[in-house]
């Protein structure tokens, strides 16, 4: 190879090195903008505890379980004394008394932050099934899910434990 060529093949490698390591996606940035332009700007909300407080429906969708009452609203309640941000329970557009999802804003200050992460685990630690949660800089998004439906997205992603 040339000299010329070396430098060519240098150059190529440094920026792709530098596109590698600062272009790549900031996942959590993308998980904010989903919830504002995916849910936010598209879906009715409504204050979370007052909608489970007026028997919103979230998991339990019928009179079989009592998920919401026993560990949605006290995990809001826990969160909202770590840090008092805003929690929206996001409806469904075909059914106003039902969300399909738990919108909970996050502060600027990390530790409060992993405070609250530690809350969000200790309810998923009381929860039969899995609370899924897409953590991103402003927000986190919650949803709670069967222990079935949770082995199942074990199986096709074995690190979904690992969420934040």
């Amino acid at each position: 190879m040339t000299r010329s060529s070396w430098g060519w093949v240098c150059c190529v490698c440094v920026g792709l090195v530098l596109c590698g390591g600062g272009c790549r996606r900031d996942m959590q940035e993308f998980a904010d903008q989903h919830v504002r332009k995916d849910m936010l700007d598209k879906h009715e909300k409504r204050e979370a505890l007052s909608f489970f407080e007026k028997h919103g429906q979230f998991y339990d969708l019928n009179a079989t379980t009592h998920v919401d009452q026993e560990i949605v609203v006290p995990l809001l309640k826990r969160l909202k004394e770590i840090a008092p941000t805003p929690q929206w329970a996001v409806l469904r557009p075909e059914k106003a008394n039902s969300a399909y999802g738990v919108l909970i804003g996050l502060p600027n200050d990390p530790k409060t932050v992993d405070k609250m992460a530690e809350a969000v685990q200790e309810a998923d630690d009381k929860f039969s099934g899995f609370i899924l949660q897409q953590w991103g800089h402003e927000w986190l998004l919650i949803d709670l899910i069967s222990q079935q439906s949770y082995e199942v997205l074990k199986k096709a992603n074995p690190d979904i434990d690992q969420q934040r």
